[in-house]
């Protein structure tokens, strides 16, 4: 069974340990020239336990966590929302194990409403992952805007 919970204050470090290797490998995709600088330089980091339109979670199967989730309020496309997914990871050994598509629907879970998640067109697996999630989690009103270099998916969550 796939859960989420929040990430504790005292296991920030253990977070910040699995999210600097993501944020670089995700960079690597969409910015391998490194023109918006060093990927692992994330200034809200610390406000997600202090901020309360700022989530952090763990993505737990069996007592362990297998990834995170970071929720916060911005809006990517600028249109408003509730809640944002702004990173998603499952750790390597877990994915394409059906793991990814329950944790994103726990994640959607945590709060009903307008969400946004958006997802550059560099990373392929991304996107054909998220369509999947958003439809399984069973989601409505879902629309997807096109951007230069990503897609925005806005959808209702009851």
């Amino acid at each position: 069974m796939v859960e989420v919970r929040r990430v504790a204050t005292s296991e920030k470090a253990e977070l910040r340990r699995l999210l600097d290797p993501y944020l670089t490998a995700h960079a690597d995709l969409v910015d391998p020239e490194r023109h918006h600088g060093d990927p692992t330089d994330y200034p809200h980091f610390d406000a997600y336990w202090t901020e309360p339109e700022r989530r952090p979670f763990w993505i737990v199967v069996d007592a362990e966590a297998v990834g995170f989730a970071l929720v916060k309020r911005y809006s990517p496309s600028g249109l408003g929302c509730d809640a944002a997914v702004a990173e998603f990871c499952i750790l390597p050994p877990w994915r394409r194990t059906g793991i990814g598509l329950a944790a994103a629907r726990a994640v959607f879970a945590t709060t009903p409403g307008l969400w946004e998640l958006q997802v550059y067109e560099a990373t392929v697996p991304a996107l054909a992952f998220w369509p999947r999630a958003i439809a399984a989690a069973g989601a409505r009103d879902v629309t997807e805007l096109r951007m230069a270099d990503r897609r925005i998916h806005r959808f209702r969550i009851d």
